[in-house]
């Protein structure tokens, strides 16, 4: 008996030592107090040099827009707001344009037309 209550407090030692450790070795999350600030797009204009894709250009012209014609503008204008919350990616798809759009985040440039963008 007395070798029973060795053997289960041993176990029941090692058992909390197991579960302590478990909490010891969790990663701590590091939560940017800035939103975006790194990964937001820092172009001024989002153009589609090919059909239903668009990329990041820092100056664009509406001369440009004479490609092929499209569903979509050939240019868009990044608002304000837009440069806080578009993420920067090399590209975008129509869908990511229609979104940004509707939240005021890309007005179509006053000179674009439903073309893409000859670069």
């Amino acid at each position: 008996m007395k070798n029973f209550k060795q053997i289960a407090f041993g176990l029941m030692v090692g058992a909390l030592a197991m579960s302590f450790s478990a909490f010891t070795s969790a990663k701590k999350v590091v939560v940017n107090s800035a939103p975006n600030a790194k990964r937001s797009i820092t172009a001024n204009f989002l153009v589609q040099p090919s059909l239903d894709s668009f990329v990041q250009e820092t100056s664009a012209s509406s001369d440009n827009c004479t490609g092929q014609t499209s569903d979509r503008d050939c240019m868009y204008d990044v608002t304000t707001s837009g440069k806080s919350n578009i993420p920067n990616l090399t590209s975008y798809t129509k869908s990511n344009i229609d979104t940004y759009v509707a939240n005021g985040w890309l007005t179509p440039d006053a000179g674009a037309s439903l073309h893409t963008y000859d670069q």
